[in-house]
């Protein structure tokens, strides 16, 4: 660490140093392996950089470039809405759903182009008409929500918005994403925009109506999110997190499989940093192992 290291984090308190970090050694060769999150409180640049700086490409999950955001929206905008979900919560669940996320979404940072995004999520009445049939106006606006967005849409513009109340304007994945064009690395994805969609279609209803149901949790639940994933505690994380919707099968294990066969090839080579959702880790560093990576958790990137 330098010595200005500890003035850097006071001067900017909105920055912080990330610990979801391993590296991955095998013949000579190493990399990064990096546990992100999708939307966070704080910024990690100064550590992004430092691995960036060891690394001449850098692997994402999927595209993260606006018309590929546009492209998700566009599709979770189409078909027959969910009303399922709206209809499985009490008076009260909605209530408290509406307070938490009734919010301006400034510009969202994944979930780009969203309907809504210019005013509050249930309460501009005009963007809500253009999803509704000519001459009916929205009575309930969280059940317009609901009508017109397929569930995996509804419900993440629900969290996200919810989640900017609360000051969640970053994303280290985005972050990262930027510091890689900016330095001039090489890009990969490990998806393509199609399947990722096609894995939010295959979470289960019933886990967002289960975690909506919570909202009461809401608060608890996001800021011992936040104290896991600065320390570094990858067996907290992903303990406490047990119950959001996407920590499901589809979204993890499948794409664990998925995500270490096609990153291989680039962790062979070395000097690659490989960024994927923080509980992909688990099972993406228990591959790694049984082809005989060494694979450490790294506190501090030296520099």
């Amino acid at each position: 660490m330098k010595f200005t290291d500890p003035l850097i984090y006071f001067l900017l308190p909105g920055e912080k140093k990330l610990r979801t970090v391993w590296k991955v050694e095998k013949d000579g060769k190493k990399n990064y392996l990096v546990g992100t999150a999708h939307f966070f409180p704080y910024h990690f640049r100064i550590s992004l950089k430092k691995i960036l700086r060891r690394s001449k490409r850098a692997l994402f999950e999927g595209p993260l470039d606006p018309k590929s955001m546009e492209q998700v929206v566009a599709h979770g905008s189409q078909g027959k809405g969910s009303l399922e979900i709206y209809e499985a919560l009490d008076s009260r669940t909605l209530r408290e759903i509406r307070g938490k996320a009734d919010t301006l979404f400034g510009d969202p940072q994944v979930f780009r182009g969203i309907p809504g995004k210019a005013g509050s999520l249930f309460g501009d009445s005009q963007t809500l008409l253009q999803f509704l049939p000519r001459g009916e106006k929205p009575g309930d606006p969280v059940r317009a929500h609901f009508q017109r967005l397929r569930p995996w849409l509804a419900f993440f513009t629900i969290w996200t918005s919810y989640l900017k109340t609360k000051g969640w304007n970053g994303s280290v994945d985005l972050e990262a994403f930027e510091l890689s064009k900016k330095s001039g690395k090489e890009i990969h994805f490990l998806e393509t925009i199609e399947e990722q969609i096609q894995v939010l279609e295959q979470i289960p209803m019933e886990r967002m109506i289960r975690f909506l149901k919570k909202v009461d949790q809401w608060d608890e639940y996001s800021e011992s999110y936040v104290r896991a994933f600065l320390r570094g505690s990858l067996a907290s994380w992903m303990s406490g997190t047990s119950d959001f919707p996407s920590r499901c099968s589809p979204v993890i294990d499948e794409r664990d499989r998925v995500f270490y066969r096609r990153m291989k090839p680039f962790v062979e080579q070395g000097e690659s940093a490989v960024f994927l959702g923080a509980p992909h880790l688990y099972g993406v560093n228990r591959m790694l192992e049984t082809d005989g990576y060494r694979v450490e958790q790294i506190q501090e990137i030296e520099e």
